[in-house]
């Protein structure tokens, strides 16, 4: 009886997976990994945007001439650059996923039959087409990240 009841339990993440939704772990499942990544890149689109407002309010503490003059100073690769470089990839990916949210949660797209649950649990939405958008997504973002890099670097 205590056998069946750890097999039970084991198909169930618990109170701690409310907390933490690292905890789940189910595999091949792109869909956890597209909503980790949205959840990081939504905090550092936060932090980058508070950066640079702090970046550009330099001219109000340096005064425009010196701050005019590191700017014409600054050639190549710098770190202004890769910051920009790395902000559009995380930008790419949250609104492109941000899009693919909207067609399911809020339009319906790709919403399967509902199945009658059994463990181990794999949710529907993981046969359907949403994986397909899921990966149509991820393709999207390395393709317009590479532009990106491609414009920022290659001119």
């Amino acid at each position: 009886m205590a056998e069946k009841r750890a097999e039970v339990l084991e198909n169930r993440p618990g109170w701690i997976a409310s907390i933490n939704p690292w905890v789940l772990r189910i595999v091949n499942n792109p869909e956890r990994v597209a909503f980790v990544l949205h959840r990081i890149t939504g905090l550092l689109m936060a932090l980058i945007i508070m950066a640079h407002i702090f970046v550009t309010s330099t001219p109000a503490r340096l005064g425009w001439e010196e701050w005019l003059a590191e700017i014409q100073k600054a050639q190549g690769i710098t770190p202004v650059t890769l910051y920009f470089f790395f902000f559009a990839g995380i930008a790419w990916f949250h609104g492109l996923n941000g899009i693919r949210l909207l067609l399911v949660e809020f339009f319906g797209v790709c919403i399967g039959r509902p199945e009658k649950p059994k463990p181990p649990y794999i949710p529907p939405s993981l046969k359907s087409c949403q994986r397909k958008l899921l990966y149509l997504v991820f393709a999207l973002w390395a393709i317009l990240w590479v532009l990106t890099g491609y414009i920022v670097f290659g001119t």
